[in-house]
């Protein structure tokens, strides 16, 4: 759509103004909620006990303690794993 578009007979100033108010809200809400956004257990399947012992919940970089994730939903094991694990900083 091109601001030509937006105006002419029977369009104001302020609806012109509003309607630039309205797209740049929905933008500003469309990013904080992608930002919030976590991915389901389900769809990186997420185990609540690692078959591999090296690699588990507790020593993954997105685990926060006690039982969460910076990138998947819901409450997480420190024993569990996923495929999106990867290795916390060395301290």
């Amino acid at each position: 759509m091109r601001v030509s578009d937006l105006s002419g007979p029977g369009k104001s100033r302020r609806f012109i103004l509003s309607a630039g108010g309205v797209v740049i809200a929905a933008a500003a809400l469309g990013v904080a909620g992608a930002a919030q956004a976590k991915s389901p257990q389900k769809g990186v399947q997420y185990v609540a006990k690692s078959a591999k012992p090296a690699m588990n919940c507790a020593n993954c970089g997105s685990f926060l303690a006690p039982a969460a994730c910076k990138v998947v939903d819901g409450v997480i094991s420190p024993a569990g794993y996923c495929m999106v694990w990867s290795p916390a900083p060395k301290k």
